[in-house]
């Protein structure tokens, strides 16, 4: 295959095949439809946040934004503190026109989000993104082009003449978008002034373009054009059809600005089409999509980066040139296949580093694709910033402004330190949900866990936290990150209203329109904040129902919210989760089935009727669903997985093999594959070694997780694993497992006592005395289910008493037979997750939580682990709350409770062995039991004043 001589990429930012395809049918795109059936598209599945400064990078470098250090709209300024818009500086790893630059390639780059300040090509030219952005001036002041705008800097005085004001628009042009604009008062409606300002802009960069294409040498062009999506925030609320929030008077000024907005870029397309010529290679794209229909938001959430609730995850990609296809779709597409995908253009290998890989079902004769480790790690002449390159402070504050005015920044604090601060935070928060992307959410857990022990009023830290831990299978941590959220959201409200009110008191005398900017969003920031919406809170529990496996309690939960929650694809797959776990095949399907007729384009609901279908046996249908999903969401090894079992199923066992590598190439821990890849080495392709090979995989990442869980009652997020074991969750996992759990020999236990027909559990908190408990009962003569799994130790010198498989009881409880007769050490939090079908007693150990917590500093201490991310009162706050959970838990059903305090246990042995032996009604040795008690061993003791149990006042079910 020959090596294209010349390769041109145009970026058009939020571009959707949802507004393109009407006006392709009807004619009104003629360029792009000429590229469609020259070459090859498709859907451009983005990633996660859908910010386009973090995207245009991960287009840029092939990779995700944790590896290319782009985190959102703003950046610390290291030279001369505050604040300033987000700069190139801040990218860790090269981008493609460095990589070609090394190769002689004579690259040429403009208005790349971000390229500011424009890097030093050897042999090419930059022009960064702040180029085309005018000032909020009129025509006859100076525009001064900003420096380190152009590179080489021989060419900006040419370039800044090619550059127009918007003051400097003939009315032709507004007209050509808003017919009507000549019947606006434009004094009070500003909207066609801001119309002026994305067309001027978006035409600067085209006239920088068409002049460069013509009269610079180059083998790689890059032109970015961002008015799709500026055009998408202020005027896609009036796209047809007109939505019931948007007046008819509105409606008809302002609806057909989307619909001009693409011909004009259609327009510009075939400019550069003709100034490129036949021969050189084309692609198109998008970073992500704009909805252009019911989907699209009424309200823009009051958060940084708000306006991003509008992106869609699908954008476009057009791809023509030598050797390509024509006319076809190829599906499977993301953001970070571009740069692989222009490296293996230009015949260079791929960077094993980089996330995304080349398009290669593109080519009609694949080409060979070579890799190498980085080219980060290659030396050589790339036009990357020297180390000490630094802006103009001054010329960073008027691009600030630029961002505020866009909406995709809130104002910032006066205060120098406060907003450093804000934006660290933000970028923090952005990294975070970016590594929930990268399938890292143990990484994310932890900068979480940070920010919201920083900002405990920010919710969202709170509910992206409680994400990562459901994510993780840590359902116990969930459950208290949830009670926490409740306590914060009541306490934040009232403090909202309060400070509202007294905000409103002193603005009384001024109009709406007489507040500063950040004054008005401050107003509806309390606003919102003061807010109790039910609707959020039950949502959120009903997942944490569904995850703690009790989908017969969250779906009436759910069903009941479909009301306010019908035009939200996402909620019915939640739902349709909770029909899976019931084996409700058909009402998961008609859920799914809902999702769909919202998004037609719902890869997660494609996968779910996948398992749907094949746990109907309709096989057939389920590859057809699964090729769907991987269609539009490549990047889904659960759904590579399915394709694998259905393929397996009808006995096409090559094609079975190749999908379930491809789940494992995406996630080389996705346990459930090398389950059956086992499986089908050793039964169906006869091949002892890789069968060997795969079920010793499987082993070890199950004793992986059994080891991650382990002490899960007590260890934070930040200790948990930055991978997970199986997008598809603890099911499949419990499933495929169940000749792989961790055996223990019954025979070696004592014998059960033959006076008890039920199962002793002692409980309480980590550190609360449930150790001492069950000495004193194995003592007397009731025998424990333990093992030996965790050793005696400092913190507890006569055993720990406990039994591993209990730690996983909410997913296994297959081993309770062999608990009757005999005292369980079960941790509080665990107490719901007892199996209805036994007989129990339940001693509860009580202890002051001051002493519960600082015992348990001590013990993390001591193991070299981290505490949880919260300070004491905390902590103090979350184990009140879910205590009371678990004491109404058992009082609904009925459960015999003997509540033992700790420092009874102590101070009054004789006493407390009464009361354990009378409560359980067996012939127990009470004096051996009493004998057991080493006061020495109470520490961490309070200094002063009773001790007692801050267990809430509620009522406490059967007790002694």
């Amino acid at each position: 295959m020959s090596v294209p001589r010349k390769v041109l990429l145009i970026g058009w930012d939020s571009a959707d095949w949802r507004v393109i395809t009407p006006l392709l049918n009807s004619g009104q795109l003629p360029y792009l439809k000429q590229l469609i059936d020259t070459g090859v598209s498709g859907n451009m599945a983005t990633l996660y946040p859908i910010l386009s400064p973090m995207l245009w990078t991960s287009i840029a470098t092939g990779k995700r934004p944790h590896k290319h250090g782009i985190y959102g709209f703003t950046e610390p300024d290291p030279y001369m503190g505050g604040v300033r818009p987000i700069t190139n500086l801040s990218r860790k790893t090269k981008a493609v026109w460095n990589i070609l630059s090394q190769h002689d390639k004579k690259c040429i780059v403009i208005g790349w989000w971000p390229s500011h300040p424009a890097e030093p090509l050897p042999s090419g030219v930059m022009v960064s993104n702040v180029y085309q952005r005018s000032p909020n001036t009129d025509a006859t002041q100076p525009w001064p082009m900003t420096k380190g705008t152009v590179h080489p800097a021989t060419l900006a005085e040419t370039l800044a003449k090619k550059r127009m004001h918007p003051s400097q628009l003939d009315d032709s042009y507004i007209l050509r978008f808003i017919p009507k604009a000549d019947v606006i008062d434009q004094e009070k409606d500003r909207r066609p002034k801001i119309l002026g300002k994305i067309i001027a802009d978006c035409t600067n960069v085209h006239s920088a373009a068409t002049y460069l294409i013509d009269n610079e040498p180059w083998d790689f062009m890059a032109v970015y054009y961002d008015a799709i999506d500026h055009l998408g925030h202020s005027f896609m609320g009036y796209h047809p059809p007109r939505q019931k929030w948007i007046s008819k008077e509105d409606f008809e000024l302002y609806r057909g600005v989307i619909k001009a907005g693409y011909i004009y870029h259609d327009m510009m397309l075939g400019d550069l089409l003709a100034a490129a010529g036949p021969e050189t290679t084309i692609l198109l794209m998008s970073d992500h999509g704009f909805h252009p229909d019911k989907l699209r938001p009424s309200k823009i959430p009051l958060e940084p980066a708000g306006p991003a609730a509008e992106h869609r995850q699908y954008g476009i990609y057009v791809l023509k040139g030598p050797g390509i296809k024509s006319g076809e779709r190829v599906q499977g597409a993301t953001v970070l296949d571009i740069c692989p995908t222009l490296l293996s253009l230009f015949g260079l290998p791929v960077g094993q580093d980089m996330d995304g890989k080349p398009l290669v079902a593109a080519w009609a004769d694949p080409p060979k694709i070579e890799i190498i480790p980085s080219w980060d790690t290659i030396l050589g002449s790339d036009g990357t910033h020297p180390p000490d390159t630094h802006l103009d402070p001054d010329d960073s504050r008027e691009a600030l402004r630029q961002l505020e005015a866009l909406g995709y920044i809130e104002p910032m604090p006066q205060n120098t330190v406060e907003a450093v601060d804000k934006t660290k935070r933000e970028l923090r928060y952005n990294l975070a949900c970016a590594y929930i992307d990268a399938r890292m959410p143990g990484v994310a857990a932890e900068i979480f866990a940070a920010l919201w022990g920083e900002c405990p009023e920010e919710h969202r830290h709170g509910a992206q936290l409680l994400t990562c831990q459901l994510s993780l299978d840590r359902c116990i941590e969930a459950r208290a990150t949830f009670v926490q959220l409740q306590i914060n959201r009541r306490k934040y409200a009232a403090e909202a209203a309060k400070e509202l009110k007294k905000r409103r008191k002193e603005w009384k005398d001024r109009r709406p329109e007489e507040l500063k900017l950040n004054e008005r969003m401050e107003l509806d920031r309390l606003a919102g904040r003061s807010k109790l919406s039910l609707a959020p809170i039950q949502q959120m529990e009903a997942m944490l129902l569904l995850a703690e496996g009790k989908p017969e309690v969250a779906l009436p939960i759910l069903e009941k919210l479909e009301k306010v929650n019908r035009t939200d694809p996402g909620f019915y797959s939640h739902m349709a989760r909770g029909y899976i776990a019931l084996k409700q095949w058909d009402k998961a399907e008609k859920v799914y089935r809902k999702a769909l007729a919202l998004d037609s384009d719902n890869g997660h609901a494609y996968f779910g009727l996948a398992q749907v279908y094949l746990s109907k046996r309709r096989t057939y249908k389920a590859i057809d669903a699964a090729l769907t999903s991987i269609g539009l969401l490549y990047n889904n090894p659960s759904a590579h997985f399915l394709l694998g079992v259905a393929l397996h199923r009808l006995g096409q066992i090559e094609q079975a093999v190749e999908a379930l590598h491809v789940c494992l190439t995406q996630n080389a821990n996705f346990l459930p594959a090398h389950h059956r890849l086992a499986h089908i080495y050793e039964n169906r392709l006869k091949d002892p070694t890789k069968a060997t090979s795969h079920r010793a995989k499987f082993r070890e990442g199950m004793a992986r997780l059994r080891e991650q869980r382990r002490d899960s009652s007590i260890r934070p997020a930040t200790t948990i694993s930055n991978g997970d074991a199986s997008p598809l969750g603890a099911d499949s996992l419990r499933a495929i497992a169940n000749t792989e759990k961790s055996k223990f020999d019954p025979a070696t236990l004592s014998p059960a006592r033959a006076d008890a027909s039920f199962v002793t559990i002692v409980s309480g908190l980590p550190r609360s005395g449930t150790s001492l408990m069950m000495q004193m009962l194995a003592a007397g003569g009731l025998s424990p289910l333990h093992d030996n799994h965790r050793s005696a130790d400092s913190d507890n010198p006569r055993g720990y008493f406990e039994f591993a498989p209990a730690k996983n009881i909410r997913m296994d409880d297959s081993w309770m037979p062999h608990a009757k007769g005999r005292a369980l050490k079960l941790v509080a939090q665990l107490l719901p997750f007892l199996p209805p079908n036994y007989e129990y007693r339940i001693i509860l150990m009580e202890r002051s939580l001051e002493e519960v917590i600082a015992s348990q500093k001590v013990m993390l201490y001591r193991h070299g682990r981290e505490g949880a991310a919260l300070s004491s009162d905390k902590l103090r706050e979350v184990y009140e709350e879910h205590l009371l959970l678990v004491t109404k838990e058992l009082e609904e059903r009925k459960l015999p409770v003997l509540r033992i305090s700790h420092h009874e246990s102590i101070s009054d042995p004789a006493g407390s062995a009464e009361r354990v032996a009378d409560f359980l009604g067996l012939r127990l040795d009470r004096a051996a039991m009493t004998a057991v008690i080493d006061p020495s061993l109470h520490r961490q003791r309070l200094l002063s004043g009773p001790v007692g149990v801050t267990t809430p006042n509620v009522s406490r079910g059967v007790s002694s």
